[in-house]
């Protein structure tokens, strides 16, 4: 018997994960996408344009104001910083502006700026209550200089802290406002030994004298085990604005990041699948399977009677579990969005569809009722009728390529697979590995570190966009 491993799978929920799923707004907004008459060359520059603004617009970043104040507050609060406190380095909102300062100088990649808005690992360092620190630590914290430290005045319902905005500044002209927190007492997931509350609300502003920097925004909800059913983080930094908003239910698990310049989007991506996620349903549809098998080992035994070591043959049972999970069941349906200024990929893939139909196709190819080809020409099938991957220009709402599964037959190794290729408007295709090949190096080089923030903050393991 033989079975196949469909190695496309992968990339089809790879695509799941990265390219975009927005047909009904489509359909809402009565535009209708058409394919791009510009050559196979005029579009590719136009992508790799997209990718070569976005290292622009970062190094921009580094000189406006925000990021000298910042830098100016983490120096001073380097020296002395009250402890417990939440204008300490470790504290939520401190961390934030420090890994922003960071994005900006090139130091760290925006998903460290977006997982460090949505985090809690200040919970790990201290396990107590953050209502108590709260409480303990709200009043106005005023620099100064002359001893080096902190005039602290407890009391209020807010923490503002007063510093210099810069090293040469010789006024505490500007201020950070923390203020709104709310927390409540749940089960808690996260950390062992916390028993406290967990953060529902946070606000916070960085001004330089009366003009706002920076706004924070953070919500959050839990469900009775500490989960969040939903989390909202929203940051914005002069004329930039950075958005994380997370969604977790039975029905539906969904995040998105986002990324504008004076509402103009630079970058934005999230993913999101229906299904059914409760605990039962993932163990109604895992299926373990035990497989034995007859294996053996040569053995010598001493024959007195010879002076010599017999040999002879040793069998025993070997016995293992294999454990598959139909992911079909549980997640019916996928939907995530890439977007890089006006070029976005986007997509629909109908997961239970698909897999219900590769399952059968491996079936069939188990039970050798068709050949290798038959399940190639059966798979391609099946991945085109529920996956539906193309480039889109947003400006123009022009399809730039379609991608297409088809069947790529090796006669250097006789070996046959599935692939995808690109198609254009007036028919014509060529490979993914052709059409990257030359000039998208620097928009293929931002692709794969996003795929690396990826794999970070998903345990995933997908590999790069290979270009050269």
């Amino acid at each position: 018997m033989k079975k196949r491993s469909w190695l496309f799978i992968p990339v089809i929920l790879l695509a799941a994960l990265v390219i975009s799923c927005d047909k009904k707004k489509d359909d809402d907004d009565n535009t209708v996408e058409k394919f791009s008459t510009l050559s196979v060359e005029a579009n590719k520059a136009t992508v790799e344009d997209a990718g070569i603004e976005l290292v622009g617009k970062m190094s921009s970043m580094e000189n406006i104001e925000t990021v000298g104040v910042v830098v100016n507050l983490g120096e001073i609060l380097s020296t002395t910083s009250p402890k417990k406190s939440f204008i300490a380095k470790e504290s939520k909102v401190i961390s934030t502006l420090e890994t922003f300062a960071s994005v900006a100088k090139g130091e760290k990649k925006v998903n460290d700026l977006y997982r460090e808005m949505i985090s809690s690992d200040e919970l790990s360092e201290d396990p107590e209550s953050i209502q108590e620190v709260w409480e303990e630590n709200v009043g106005t914290y005023t620099w100064n200089p002359s001893f080096e430290d902190w005039d602290i005045v407890y009391g209020g319902n807010k923490i503002l802290v007063l510093f210099p905005s810069s090293e040469s500044s010789v006024t505490n002209d500007a201020s950070l406002t923390i203020s709104n927190y709310a927390g409540i007492i749940i089960s808690n997931p996260i950390e062992d030994d916390y028993t406290g509350d967990l953060p529902v609300s946070l606000n916070a502003e960085l001004k330089s004298g009366t003009k706002s920097l920076v706004t924070m925004v953070f919500s959050a909800s839990y469900n009775e085990e500490g989960i969040p059913k939903a989390i909202a983080s929203d940051l914005t930094i002069e004329a930039y604005k950075f958005e994380v908003d997370i969604s977790n239910t039975s029905a539906l698990a969904s995040v998105n990041y986002k990324f504008t310049e004076n509402g103009n989007v630079i970058m934005e991506m999230g993913a999101s699948g229906e299904g059914l996620f409760t605990q039962d349903n993932i163990d109604d549809n895992t299926i373990t399977t035990t497989y034995t098998e007859t294996r053996g080992y040569y053995d010598y035994v001493y024959n007195e009677s010879t002076g010599y070591y017999d040999e002879f043959w040793v069998e025993y049972i070997y016995e293992w579990d294999e454990t598959e999970v139909e992911v079909e069941e549980i997640l019916n349906s996928a939907n995530a969005h890439f977007q890089l200024f006006d070029i976005a990929i986007k997509g629909e893939i109908n997961v239970k569809g698909m897999m219900d139909q590769i399952r059968l196709i491996d079936k069939d190819l188990e039970d050798e009722l068709i050949s290798e080809d038959d399940a190639n020409s059966r798979g391609i099938a099946a991945i085109n009728e529920y996956v539906n991957l193309r480039l889109v220009n947003v400006k123009t709402n022009e399809i730039m390529a379609k991608a297409e599964a088809y069947v790529v037959n090796d006669l250097e190794y006789d070996d046959s697979y599935i692939d995808f290729r690109l198609t254009f408007g007036d028919g014509s295709y060529v490979d993914m590995e052709t059409y990257l090949e030359e000039g998208f190096e620097d928009f293929i080089d931002e692709i794969n570190a996003l795929l690396g923030d990826i794999n970070s903050d998903y345990d995933l393991d997908l590999d790069p966009v290979e270009y050269k």
